[in-house]
C-alpha cells in the first residue's frame, strides 16, 4: 500500500474518536418562536381562542394554556408530555371523538413529535406579549 491510501485509512479509522464540533439536532431545544408558535397559530388557536370557545382552553398565551380542566387535568404540564392533554389530543387517532384539531389540517407526525418533545423539555413560553398568539381567523363553533 502507498502512503497516501495509509492517510486515508488512518484519518478515516480516527474520526469517530474526535470531539464533535457542531451541536446535534437533539441537543438544541425546541424553540417556541419558531416551531411552536407557528404549529399552534396555523393547527389550534383558530378554535382555541376566548372569543370562539369562551368556556374551553385557548392557546392565545402561556397563562391560558398551562390551565388544568375542570376534571384536574392539564392542559401543557411542563415536563410531562404523557400528561398533558395537547399532546394526548393530537396523537389519539383522528377517528376518535377526543382527536385534535376537529377542523383543518391535523399536525403530521413530525410536528406532534416536536409538541411533545417541547412539552417533555419544559415547554419554554414566553410571558407577556412576546408569547401571544392571535388567531388570523376564528372559527365558527
Amino acid at each position: 500500500m502507498n502512503l497516501r491510501r495509509y492517510r486515508i485509512l488512518f484519518c478515516l479509522a480516527i474520526t469517530p474518536l474526535l470531539p464533535h464540533s457542531g451541536r446535534s439536532e437533539e441537543t438544541v431545544k425546541v424553540s417556541f418562536q419558531e416551531t411552536i408558535r407557528p404549529l399552534l397559530l396555523e393547527k389550534c388557536v383558530h378554535c382555541h381562542n376566548l372569543k370562539t370557545m369562551p368556556d374551553r382552553v385557548s392557546f392565545e398565551s402561556s397563562g391560558l394554556a398551562f390551565i388544568r380542566n375542570a376534571a384536574g387535568q392539564g392542559i401543557i404540564v411542563p415536563g410531562k408530555p404523557d400528561e398533558s392533554l395537547i399532546v394526548t389530543a393530537l396523537e389519539t387517532p383522528q377517528i376518535h371523538e377526543k382527536a385534535m384539531p376537529l377542523v383543518g389540517r391535523r399536525p403530521n407526525v413530525d410536528e406532534i413529535a416536536l409538541i411533545r418533545r417541547w412539552v417533555a423539555e419544559g415547554a419554554d413560553w414566553p410571558p407577556g406579549n412576546a408569547g401571544k398568539i392571535k388567531p388570523r381567523f376564528k372559527a365558527a363553533e
